[in-house]
Order: structure tokens, then sequence, then C-alpha cells
């Protein structure tokens, strides 16, 4: 499978496919914006114009969770309309943004990098009641260079919970983890992964 090594060797039995995007410093975000079922090649300017949205509509939080890394995400993320392609500092870099990309899209986030596999959730929006409607986005990591997008399988496990969720999250989106199964003790019960989130929502500016 290419982009195989890419994967912890543990998790390569449960992945349909590894796809590639274009390489040009927005790779992260277009795995994202694919991932939400954004086909258009440009839809990683919506990613990343949410993502700064969030960051700015919910400064308190994401400066409590960032720390000193607040102004250098939020910089990041930040993307004039007519940006092609991005620097090294603009790089997605899941270590700092992974909770800011499933708060900021209501999804499960899911990094099966070799080396740093792990699952993001919301930390405040109330959970969907079926796990059937809950939007799972995978990708990985090439060398902390490149991001390919990872079809999981139909009930598929999921790596363990990032660490800071359970520090960072607010009563009322603790369910997002209920019904789920973490690490690779037994698969989860979950129907579809290519669940999409309407369009017309996201490009609401």
């Amino acid at each position: 499978m290419a982009y195989g090594h890419c994967l912890e060797q543990d998790w390569l039995p449960h992945v349909d496919a590894i796809i590639d995007v274009v390489s040009d410093g927005n790779c992260g975000y277009r795995c994202i914006a694919f991932g939400l079922g954004l086909a258009d090649v440009d839809r990683w300017r919506i990613v990343r114009r949410r993502m700064y949205d969030e960051i700015i509509g919910y400064e308190e939080l994401w400066r409590e969770v960032l720390g000193s890394s607040f102004e250098t995400v939020k910089n990041a993320v930040h993307c004039p309309e007519k940006q092609e392609g991005a620097s090294f500092k603009e790089w997605l870099t899941l270590q700092d943004m992974g909770l800011l990309v499933s708060t900021a899209f209501n999804v499960i986030l899911v990094n099966l990098s070799h080396g740093s596999a792990s699952t993001f959730l919301p930390l405040r929006s109330t959970a969907t009641s079926s796990l059937h409607n809950r939007l799972i986005i995978a990708m990985a990591n090439e060398m902390n260079i490149h991001w390919v997008r990872v079809q999981l399988r139909v009930n598929a496990p999921l790596p363990s919970l990032y660490p800071s969720w359970d520090r960072y999250v607010e009563d009322c989106a603790k369910g997002w983890r209920d019904g789920f199964i973490f690490r690779d003790i037994a698969p989860i019960a979950i129907a579809d992964h290519e669940a999409t989130i309407p369009v017309a929502d996201l490009d609401t500016p």
C-alpha cells in the first residue's frame, strides 16, 4: 500500500486505502477538506478560514489550550484569499491543531502517523446522538513533511484519545467519546465513515 510506511503497522489491517493529495504546503488542509466531502481543489481555503474563525471566536479557550503556541497557530491557519501554496510556518501540525480541527468542524480526527497515532474529539459541542452520524477524518504524515488521506475500514478501532482532551473538554462535549473503543482492543460500532456536512455551512464567511 502506497504510503503504508507512514502508519503504525498495527493499523494497516484497518485501512482500506491511503490517498495522496497535492503537495503544496496545504496538503494537511486538503486532507481535511476531502474528508469533509469538499472535493474542489481549492476547498483547503475554507478549512483554513473556519479554523481561523474558531480560534479568534473562542480566543479565551484556545489561549488556554494552546498556551505559548496560540499566536503561532493563529498565524499559521490565517489564509489571505489569494494565497497560493504555504510556507513551512503555515503547515498543518496536528500536535498543535488537532483539537482545533475537531472542534471547528465537529468531527472525529484521527492521526495514524507512525509514532504519534491519536484521536482528537471536539471540545465544546454536544455530540450527535447517533454514532453513524459522527464524521471520522483520518490522515497520516510522511516524514513530518507531507500529509495523506487515510480511508478507514468500517468498524475500525481508533487510536488512543489525545491526552489533553480530558483537561479542556466542556461538559456538553463529553458524549463525543461515548460508544467508542479506543486503542486496538475491540472494533468500534460505526457504519459510515463517509458522512459529509453541508458545503453551504462551510462557505458562510
